[in-house]
This record gives C-alpha cells, structure tokens and sequence, in this order.
C-alpha cells in the first residue's frame, strides 16, 4: 500500500509560536509532569475547579446538547443550521487525569464550524477515580449509542491521551467485530505510557509542557492491574493492522513524539495507512493552540476528513 510521505512544517517559528512556547515556561506548565507531587497537586487543582464547559459564546454559535452515557457527561455539538450528516467523536487529552481544556472547545468550535458537521464530546472518567478498563468501557458505551443514532461514526479525532483512547477503542471495537470508523485524526498521541525510548530524556529539556516522571505516573494510575504495557494502555504495543486510515500529528519538542514515530512505522508495516504531518520545533497538542501553525494543521485535517 502507498504511504502518503510526511508533511513537515517548516523549522522557522511565527511568532505566536515563540510567544506560546515562552508563556509556557514563564507559567511553569511543565511542573505539572516533571514530577510524581507536582501531577497530584496538578489532579487535585482540575478536581476542584471541573473540566471547562462550552462558553456562552460557543453556545450563541452552535447547537450544545448535554446528556448522561454510562456515567460520562457527552456533549453533542452541531451547526444550529446547515449540518451535514458527518458524524465524528472526539476524545479530549490531559494524561487520562486532567480534564477538557477551553483550548479543546476552541478547537471544537472550529471543526463544528468548517465542516458544518455533528461532534460528540464524552467527558469520560479519569485516573485515578477510574481506570483504563472501565474508561473504554464507558467510551465504548458513548460510541455505540451515537452509532445507533447516527447510523455511523465517521471518524474518531483525539489529542494526546484522547487520540491514545481511540486507538484503545478501535482495539475494543475489532475484538467484538463491529465497525470501526471511516477516518481517524491522533493528535500528538500518548501511545506508549511506560517512556523509555531513549530519545526523551534529551527532548525533555525541549518540552515546556510534558515531563517523563509524572505523566509516567499519570499512566500508572490510568492502567490499574493492567500494568502499563499492556495494549489498550500502551496501544503502540498492539496489533496494528485493519487500523482506518489515519492522520498523525507529532511535534518535534515533545517527549511523546520517539513513540509517536514507532506507532506510525508499526502501523504502516501492519498494512494501515498513517498520513503523517511533523511539526518542528512545535509544541505538544500544538493543532490546538492559538498560533498560526494551527492553521496548517486543521487545514490538513480538513482535508483529510473529506477524502473518500
């Protein structure tokens, strides 16, 4: 099978991204994972503040649907007119502990605008108060009732833990043979929990968002008995092949990126085929954020979600 080559972003930064990557270390955002305490206090602050919520102007724009599956808050989001009968579900990041973020409904209102399309958001239950099986279990449920619906999921999209939940729920979906999704977007993607490849511990320095020891842990809490090599944690070490075709986005200044690259080989020499964009001197979850380099990304994703 052909393999579309990689598309890289050129190594010149805009500006934007420079000034995101300074804020990022001026807030100290990487104190969150650079160590064990530093991701409990960082768990116990999203606890009681709760996940973001669709602003009031996202409200004015799109159709905001709330309901209870399985015991996750599920958000359907759809144009208020003109909707497709594209259905896509997206899976928001934060290591499986942390919840959605506003730069995730920001990226959300974008791909509900341009597409005109229908996107279901479950808030699915995070580590430590669950665990890994109960997780997809519950993403599982959410996905088979919008199925049901829907007629069919068109594709899944997810971020960084998220995008490591739809290949977790595409492992679910194959063991029980039923229908995967047409198309599937990994957006800086968490596929190995345990970090040992051996390249992290020099891109640690160049990330200013992500650290080895606590989202090490954030992995540990997510996998219970499991253990963390286990596929549905891990899913880099899973059978890679009947896979949809899949867009990945990695960021050269991510620690996440070694193992990102591992998955998109593996999954290209099980028969899969991965469209792969490499964003240099970019930021983990960087198609998410305010700076001009996004542009490129979603534009691409775009792209690739139209294809038939």
């Amino acid at each position: 099978m052909r393999q579309t080559e990689p598309t890289e972003h050129a190594p010149g930064l805009s500006l934007g991204a420079d000034a995101f990557k300074l804020l990022l270390r001026l807030l100290r955002r990487k104190k969150l994972y650079s160590s064990v305490q530093g991701l409990m206090d960082g768990i116990a602050q999203v606890r009681r503040a709760g996940p973001a919520k669709p602003s009031g102007a996202m409200r004015k724009r799109l159709h905001v649907h709330t309901e209870q599956v399985a015991g996750c808050e599920v958000f359907t989001l759809r144009p208020k007119v003109g909707a497709s009968d594209e259905t896509l579900l997206y899976l928001h990041g934060g290591a499986y502990v942390r919840p959605i973020t506003s730069f995730h409904w920001a990226f959300l209102q974008w791909l509900v605008s341009s597409r005109a399309c229908t996107v279901v958001v479950p808030l699915y239950p995070l580590a430590p108060e669950s665990q890994c099986l109960a997780t997809v279990q519950a993403v599982r449920a959410v996905h088979d009732l919008m199925a049901s619906r829907h007629g069919q999921i068109n594709a899944f999209l997810g971020d960084s833990a998220g995008a490591g939940l739809c290949l977790a729920l595409c492992q679910d979906l194959t063991q029980s043979r039923a229908k995967l999704p047409g198309r599937m977007v990994l957006i800086t993607p968490f596929v190995d929990a345990t970090l040992r490849h051996p390249g992290i511990a020099a891109t640690d320095a160049k990330d200013g968002m992500l650290g080895p020891e606590g989202l090490r842990e954030a992995g540990r809490l997510y996998a219970g008995p499991l253990g963390l090599e286990d596929p549905l944690v891990s899913p880099v070490r899973a059978k890679l092949h009947g896979l949809p075709p899949t867009q990945v986005h990695i960021a050269t200044d991510d620690i996440l990126s070694h193992d990102a690259l591992i998955f998109v080989d593996k999954a290209r020499a099980s028969g899969s085929s991965v469209d792969l964009h490499i964003g240099h001197g970019l930021m983990h979850a960087w198609p998410l954020l305010p700076i001009p380099e996004a542009r490129t990304s979603r534009e691409a994703m775009s792209a690739f979600l139209s294809r038939r």
